[in-house]
């Protein structure tokens, strides 16, 4: 059979995979994750990356899409070990620094070994609850004119509904179609879509990357992945030795 393909991961993550025990979504990223990822370094994100992508093939995994930042680690480490894989440098700005990390991820981008065909590319804006209005501008800009993909993670949990409508003023959908109508779209979770969701997803180029265990772990509940195939949307189911955020 064909190797399997992760399709949402954030590969160097899985040395976090005890820490999301009796924790909702908004507090391990908060108070857990996002702490400690400010402390990790470039040889911590390599080894981590070498780690799980040996996981990965015990599987039967060749190819992950990951979303991290520091991803020339991550990429360095696929090299090494000859996967396949779909990287990126996460888009947010909660902090308002959009520019530098868009900078970030051209240095990433135009440093790609063009004959390498085993290693491409998505631009991913991190969430809609994460990133501004300008965030996800600059975010279609870059996959316009790089001719990529993107990746984004979308309605995980019911808080993330709330607060796209705080930042954005309009449902989750609304916003997907507002920036990034007529580009491939990859969903992470896609836990709490409405039927009104559905509806209109069907008619954009978009799939779900499906993460049960993950969703389940966080009090997120799972998708209704019965609903959403038998309505046409296409669902990827992430492999468990993944499970960790989002």
């Amino acid at each position: 059979m064909p190797g399997l393909i992760n399709t949402h991961t954030h590969i160097a993550m899985s040395i976090f995979r005890v820490s999301t025990e009796g924790c909702k979504l908004y507090e391990w990223l908060h108070e857990k994750i996002w702490p400690i990822e400010e402390k990790l370094t470039k040889e911590n994100i390599y080894y981590a990356s070498l780690l799980s992508f040996a996981e990965a093939i015990s599987t039967g995994t060749t190819c992950v899409n990951d979303q991290y930042f520091m991803p020339e680690e991550t990429r360095k480490a696929a090299n090494e070990l000859g996967l396949r894989a779909v990287l990126t440098r996460p888009l947010m700005d909660l902090e308002g620094n959009i520019d530098e990390r868009i900078d970030e991820f051209r240095k990433f981008y135009e440093t790609r070994d063009k004959q390498n065909d085993l290693i491409t590319y998505t631009v991913s804006p991190h969430g809609l609850y994460t990133c501004s209005e300008n965030c996800l501008k600059k975010s279609a800009e870059l996959a316009k004119e790089y001719n990529l993909p993107i990746h984004v993670h979308f309605l995980e949990s019911i808080d993330e509904i709330e607060d796209i409508k705080k930042i954005h003023g309009t449902d989750g959908v609304n916003v997907l179609k507002k920036y990034f109508d007529g580009i491939h779209l990859i969903l992470a979770h896609a836990v709490k879509l409405t039927d009104n969701d559905i509806n209109k997803l069907k008619n954009m180029d978009c799939g779900i990357a499906h993460n049960p265990i993950s969703n389940l772990m966080l009090g997120c509940k799972i998708a209704d992945t019965t609903k959403y195939l038998k309505e046409g949307l296409n669902v990827a189911l992430r492999n468990r030795w993944a499970r960790v955020w989002k």
